[in-house]
């Protein structure tokens, strides 16, 4: 509980500071418990969404598109769902900060590899290849939040 500054001797605001790193913790906690099976499910959606291209049918591409939308909302929402709270993107820890930017740019590197697949070679070949790319690749950067989150919360 928050006292006026009256009311606090040292050792309440100590704990109180202490509560307050703790709540903000929350979120970064709670996004590491996240499955990891996530990951190869965007990994299949993606990797569909992206060989239907092949078919240059506008039909397809509109129904692939819809399904891949929803597809993700659902896994997104489900995810969500069972968090008690959501992380803030803003004003994260460092070294969560450093390991989010890795990720932006490794999901940067891969769509380009992918994207170059599927418009110099094949969208089939570009979503064959996605399925690991994002699977494996959000699987390392989950583990690797999980591990930092784990590091800060016990120090």
């Amino acid at each position: 509980m928050l006292y006026t500054m009256e009311n606090r001797t040292q050792v309440e605001a100590a704990a109180e500071l202490a509560e307050l790193k703790n709540l903000e913790m929350v979120g970064f906690v709670e996004a590491a418990k996240d499955p990891l099976w996530v990951w190869p499910v965007i990994g299949l959606l993606a990797g569909v969404f992206l060989a239907s291209f092949e078919l240059e049918s506008p039909v397809v591409s509109i129904v692939a598109t819809i399904a891949y939308v929803v597809g993700i909302a659902v896994l997104v929402g489900t995810v969500v769902h069972r968090r008690r709270v959501q992380p803030r993107v803003t004003n994260m820890p460092a070294s969560l900060n450093r390991l989010f930017l890795f990720y932006m740019l490794g999901v940067a590197v891969v769509a380009a590899i992918i994207m170059g697949l599927g418009f110099g070679v094949s969208f089939i070949l570009a979503g064959i290849v996605a399925f690991p790319l994002v699977s494996v690749g959000g699987i390392f950067y989950h583990v690797r939040w999980r591990a930092a989150v784990s590091e800060l919360a016990t120090s």
